[in-house]
C-alpha cells in the first residue's frame, strides 16, 4: 500500500512546474523564445544555462521630454555566478524617427523587444551573421567559432592653433577571438571617418561599424564562403 502511495506522489510532483521561473518551452517560435512582458518586475526565465530576468518594464506613452525613453526594459542575464545588468530602451524623437539600443548581445544570445503600442515583448535568440546588434562596452558576442569583446575607448579631441578644442571623438578598441587565436583590432569614431563604410576585415570575417558610442557598439558580422 504504501508503495502505491509513493508513486502517486512522485506523479504527481512530476506535473508541479518549479517556482520562481517561467517554462520558456512553450514559447519557443522558429528557435526563438518570446517573452510577453507587463509594466513592472516580471518573472524569471531559464533558458539552457541561463536565468533571465526582465527586472524592470517602464512604458511612458507621453515621454516627459526628448531626453526621456518611451520604452526602457532593465534587464538581467545570470549565468552560474556572472550576471550581466543592461537596459534596452526606445525612444521617439522630435522628428518622428525611432531610436533604439538593440538587440543586445551577451555572450551568443540576442536580446531584443518587439512593441505594438502598449504591448511590449522579449525576443530571445541565438546570434547570426547579417544581423545587427549592440554589444555592451567590456561584453563578449559569440557568433559561431567567432568571439568580439568590445574591450575599451579612448576619448579624444583636437585643437586649433588658439588651443580651443574643435573636435572630439573616440578610439574603440575591440578583441576577436577564434580557436585560440586573438587579434586586438581598433577603430575611431564614425564621424571621423572619409569613407561612407566603416568595416574591419579578419580572417574570412568582416564586421560592419553602424553605430559607436561609450556604451555599447553597433555591429554587423557576416562571414565569407
Amino acid at each position: 500500500m504504501k508503495v502505491f502511495e509513493i508513486n502517486i506522489l512522485m506523479l504527481l510532483l512530476a506535473f508541479i512546474p518549479f517556482s520562481g521561473y517561467a517554462q520558456s518551452e512553450k514559447n519557443m517560435i522558429n528557435d526563438s523564445l518570446i517573452i510577453p512582458l507587463k509594466t513592472g518586475k516580471n518573472p524569471s526565465i531559464q533558458l539552457e544555462t541561463l536565468v533571465i530576468e526582465p527586472v524592470n518594464l517602464f512604458i511612458q506613452t507621453t515621454p516627459t521630454n526628448n531626453a526621456s525613453p518611451h520604452i526602457q526594459l532593465e534587464l538581467n542575464v545570470i549565468e552560474d555566478t556572472r550576471r550581466y545588468t543592461t537596459f534596452l530602451w526606445q525612444y521617439e524623437a522630435s522628428n518622428g524617427r525611432e531610436k533604439i539600443n538593440y538587440p543586445k548581445a551577451y555572450q551568443n544570445y540576442a536580446f531584443n523587444l518587439k512593441t505594438n503600442k502598449e504591448e511590449v515583448k522579449l525576443v530571445v535568440e541565438k546570434l547570426a551573421f547579417g544581423k545587427a546588434m549592440f554589444i555592451d562596452l567590456r561584453q563578449t558576442a559569440v557568433i559561431g567559432n567567432l568571439s568580439i569583446l568590445f574591450e575599451d575607448y579612448i576619448g579624444e579631441w583636437s585643437v586649433d592653433a588658439n588651443g580651443n578644442q574643435t573636435d572630439a571623438f573616440n578610439t574603440y578598441t575591440i578583441l576577436l577571438s577564434e580557436d585560440g587565436v586573438q587579434k586586438s583590432m581598433s577603430f575611431m569614431s564614425l564621424n571621423k571617418q572619409v569613407e561612407k563604410e566603416l568595416s574591419i576585415v579578419w580572417k574570412d570575417y568582416k564586421i560592419l561599424i553602424l553605430e559607436d558610442s561609450e556604451k555599447a557598439l553597433k555591429l554587423m558580422v557576416f562571414k565569407g564562403d
